[in-house]
């Protein structure tokens, strides 16, 4: 199975047509351009940097968690017997969890000592935002597509996209109210988690939407979106709030989607092929393993943020790559293969 975080949890990035099917590269590749953008998201800002061009370094990236989530989805709800398929990524999702948290356990023990670490690991709030901060979208996840599989006829319904479209929309609103200060952190993580459940559920809805329209409405989507999600900061900004705390906004989930109809429309070119390779070998360990690097290259007295954000990526990336020729077998369960 793809080493990418959508394919982790569902089919490679193909999609049906006829009898047939046809590897997306574009997909592929933007997996690996996102997860490379994450890794700036999480070294959080960039002091170093002009206000406006730390602003829109972070805006720019917010499409990608989005991204992941609507792919998941859209490639679970490709398959006919979707349900089954569903529940399959759910037992992919939870190994590749269980491996983060054991990973991450030890990180925890090794900061905070033996019992605060035990503690960290099997708190609440462990729950909502993982093990570690970064690894909430799995959780999301795994809540998204076990829930899909157990009761398929809540997705199936065209009622569906309003709902969905209510949750994310409520998810996006908490976020705001939490970057004005008027809702507390816990409260915003755990409509975060909804939201993206919320996300993978989106994703399969729009398997049922013909690839011809996807490939078509990218460009309005992400011009869309990128306007509502400038236009959501300023709102923000107005009311007193700092912009750049935002999580979850209305337009990234938009952008995330037109990234998708983008990735299948891009070429299947020999750079396209190769960047989608990287894509399914790298990405979703890249999600997954970068915060140790961060951590390593602070306690080596890295602080410039765009230095720490390259090596970081470029370290995690050498890493797997090492890991993929020394030690396949332990790739492979990471990967949740």
């Amino acid at each position: 199975m793809s080493a990418s975080i959508a394919s982790a949890a569902a089919a490679p990035a193909a999609v049906s047509s006829g009898a047939a099917s046809k590897r997306l590269p574009g997909i592929d590749a933007l997996r690996i351009f996102g997860a490379v953008l994450v890794v700036g998201l999480h070294v959080g800002r960039f002091p170093e940097w002009p206000v406006p061009a730390m602003e829109l370094t972070v805006a720019a990236g917010r499409w990608v968690v989005p991204f992941f989530f609507v792919v998941m989805g859209f490639f679970i709800g490709q398959r006919p017997q979707w349900a089954t398929t569903a529940l399959a990524s759910a037992g992919r999702l939870l190994q590749i969890t269980l491996v983060c948290a054991a990973i991450y356990g030890v990180l925890h023990v090794v900061q905070l000592g033996p019992k605060a670490g035990f503690e960290r690991m099997l708190s609440q709030d462990a729950i909502v935002r993982g093990v570690w901060g970064h690894l909430w979208f799995m959780h999301a996840a795994l809540a998204g597509v076990l829930l899909a599989a157990a009761r398929p006829d809540w997705v199936q319904p065209s009622g569906a996209w309003w709902g969905i479209v209510a949750v994310i929309l409520l998810a996006s609103a908490v976020d705001s109210l939490c970057a004005m200060g008027r809702v507390s952190w816990p409260t915003m993580f755990a409509t975060r988690f909804l939201g993206g459940a919320a996300m993978v559920w989106l994703g399969i809805k729009l398997a049922s939407v013909p690839v011809r329209t996807l490939t078509r409405a990218w460009p309005m989507l992400l011009v869309g979106g990128a306007i509502l999600l400038v236009l959501q900061g300023m709102a923000v900004r107005w009311k007193g709030g700092v912009a750049t705390e935002l999580q979850l906004h209305v337009g990234a989930v938009l952008m995330g989607v037109g990234a998708m109809g983008l990735g299948m429309a891009l070429p299947a070119t020999a750079l396209m092929e190769r960047l989608a390779d990287w894509g399914r070998r790298f990405a979703l360990g890249l999600y997954l393993l970068h915060p140790l690097l961060i951590e390593v290259l602070r306690s080596l007295g890295v602080r410039r943020s765009d230095l720490l954000w390259l090596s970081a990526a470029a370290l995690t990336l050498l890493l797997l790559w090492t890991a993929e020729r020394v030690f396949p077998r332990g790739k492979a369960v990471l990967d949740g293969r």
